[in-house]
């Protein structure tokens, strides 16, 4: 009875479910099974070789190896009637990886001589075998993982793993915010140099000079120099703390246009960074792109930055960068991008007929942006009061969404959907009005990522102060909170009813999986749903659940955080290679390509969804949906 149960299960197993059962018989005479508790280490790096093949009955094994830095590198999570150790018996010289048990585990062990006659005897399993697990191929391999975590220390990596207060150069020379104009000029033609920091007298950093100042706001403007340098200062000041690292200093100085960073050590001025600190850190800088964005004229002049796009992506993916790091980079630029579009449109067409601002919402909004570039923009106006001006602004809008739209499409900067739309270019009161009506069952649908608005051009606190009015309406009404949790269960999580990956039946994408709207978007949502929960007015998902376990004690804040990464890491990944490869990266992955370890990993974050949905129906489900 118990040979006929081994049988049973090998019959399951790959590729020994291609023998025979009488060959199956055989095989099975001379196998051992043995019990390995949690924790327990059954192969060792760089140690003895297997002697059997381990094919799991129950329970789980992590396989993993060990950098000269200690630093762990996992290669495959692995379960029932899946095998290991098959590669260092076959090469007979050493384990090439690490092999313990996740939980309580019971494996069949396979003899080594068992395995070498049925792949000597047995064609379809020896081909399977090698063509899974080429020894060869896999030295290679295991050589060159070896490398990549142990190796030299590239300039992008470097962004990552140094701190600001490691390249930062001595405190810069500073002045009183009284002191005229012209005495900063001379200080600062004495020293040689183009800035100066205007300090208080007890030494906090109020603003900045530099030599640009001089130019656009004395020179151009006859200014009076005998005028007290804060009438030019630059303020708000931008600065970094000294334990930050380089790229998030890099990504500021990208964000606000400046080519001079200040560098803050418990508030106090510790000293300053430039765009030259970090050409001299990585040899080239992501500015330079940000300065070849800016002095393009002309959209056919853009049409050539999609592929810088893909080339600096992978530099950062090559070199540890994290998923938000990528996302946040990209959206930066596309930023950058919109604005070269409409200082383009401004130079045809003239300013605005009436005072505006753009912004970004959605994954734009959030700093989270991919290479689909699904980015969203939306237009708020100053009021006007008769139909002749509001003819005007209707035509000078329509035409800029027109320009940004294919603008953007011909230099393959966008997904299929126009990232302008008339429907969201509206005055101030009209905005106020389509929001009054969320949650009480009348209007049109609207976009949950209004939550997310971030203006990127012209009068920022027209959008802040619209976002502020949306979130201080959904805390005083339920009905909202009800119908953005509708709204947000409306994506189901992709797993079938045996937790299998749900993917498309048919069409041009059958057999893959939307990763973004089936896994990255309610991740997204439900961040959103608790942070309005609880008062949180950051934008981006990671910051809201950086905020919910660290002031509110949400437990299911970290796990979420781990999952976004994830699948973002994942989405990315794909993208590149559908660029690489010469096609347009969308969010669709095929799950078969995955390993088991990305495909376990996948089925989790889905499973991690469906317990908070469960929870949030239970909180607020009224069958609305958010209108």
């Amino acid at each position: 009875m118990l040979k006929d149960e081994i049988i049973d299960f090998f019959e399951k197993v790959m590729p020994f479910n291609r023998l025979s059962r009488e060959t199956l018989g055989e095989m099975v005479d001379g196998i051992l099974m043995e019990y390995y508790p949690k924790g327990e280490q059954i192969l060792q790096q760089d140690g003895p070789p297997s002697e059997f093949l381990g094919v799991i009955k129950k329970g789980g094994v992590k396989v993993y190896q060990t950098t000269e830095n200690d630093e762990e590198v996992i290669v495959d999570l692995r379960g029932e009637t899946e095998h290991f150790g098959i590669l260092s018996l076959l090469s007979g010289d050493r384990s090439r990886n690490n092999v313990v048990t996740i939980e309580d585990t019971i494996c069949y062990q396979v003899p080594k001589k068992t395995v070498l006659a049925i792949l000597q005897n047995y064609p379809e399993v020896n081909e399977y075998f090698l063509k899974s697990f080429f020894v060869n191929l896999l030295d290679k391999t295991y050589e060159e993982t070896r490398k990549a975590y142990t190796g030299g220390t590239t300039g992008e990596q470097l962004l990552f793993s140094t701190k600001v207060k490691d390249i930062v150069r001595a405190v810069p020379k500073t002045i009183a915010p009284d002191i005229s104009i012209q005495q900063a000029a001379v200080e600062m033609a004495a020293n040689k140099i183009s800035s100066l920091v205007v300090v208080d007298s007890a030494g906090l950093p109020l603003g900045m000079v530099t030599d640009r100042d001089f130019r656009e706001k004395v020179v151009a403007e006859a200014r009076d120099v005998a005028d007290p340098v804060k009438a030019i200062m630059n303020t708000p000041l931008i600065s970094i703390d000294s334990e930050d690292n380089c790229f998030e200093a890099l990504l500021r100085m990208i964000r606000h246009r400046i080519h001079h960073i200040l560098v803050l050590e418990d508030e106090k001025l510790k000293g300053m960074l430039t765009n030259h600190d970090f050409m001299l850190l990585q040899g080239s800088s992501p500015t330079i792109l940000v300065k070849e964005i800016g002095q393009i004229k002309t959209i056919e002049e853009l049409k050539e930055t999609a592929p810088k796009f893909y080339k600096a992506v992978s530099s950062l993916l090559r070199h540890g960068a994290r998923p938000h790091n990528i996302t946040g980079m990209i959206t930066e630029l596309m930023e950058k991008i919109t604005n070269t579009v409409v200082d383009i449109f401004e130079e045809k067409n003239g300013g605005s007929p009436v005072p505006y601002a753009l912004f970004f919402f959605g994954g734009g909004g959030r700093h989270e942006l991919t290479l689909s570039f699904n980015v969203k923009m939306g237009v708020v106006y100053k009021d006007v009061s008769s139909p002749e001006q509001q003819q005007k602004v209707d035509t000078y809008f329509r035409l800029l969404a027109e320009t940004m739209n294919s603008s953007m499409l011909a230099c393959d900067l966008t997904g299929k959907e126009r990232c302008m739309k008339t429907d969201n270019i509206q005055s101030a009161s009209t905005w106020h009005e389509q929001f009054k009506k969320w949650g009480t069952g009348a209007g049109t649908g609207r976009d949950r990522g209004f939550f997310d608005m971030r203006a990127i051009r012209g009068e920022h606190i027209r959008v802040n102060s619209l976002r502020q009015y949306l979130i201080n309406r959904t805390a005083q009404s339920r009905g909202i909170m009800e119908a953005l949790a509708a709204d947000t269960l409306q994506i189901k999580p992709p797993l079938g009813f045996f937790k299998d990956i749900v993917v498309e039946k048919g069409g041009e994408h059958k057999n893959k999986l939307n990763l973004y709207e089936k896994g990255i978007k309610p991740l997204v949502g439900c961040a959103r749903i608790y942070g309005l929960e609880k008062g949180v007015i950051r934008r981006s998902t990671l910051g809201r659940l950086h905020e919910l376990n660290s002031r509110h004690g949400f437990k299911a804040a970290e796990d979420m955080a781990q999952a976004f990464g994830y699948l973002n890491a994942l989405l990315i990944h794909s993208q590149l290679r559908q660029a690489e490869e010469g096609g347009p990266p969308d969010n669709f992955i095929n799950p078969d390509i995955l390993t088991s370890f990305e495909r376990k990993t996948l089925k989790e974050s889905f499973q991690l969804t469906a317990r908070l949905y469960a929870e949030i129906e239970g909180n607020y489900w009224s069958g609305k949906v958010l209108p």
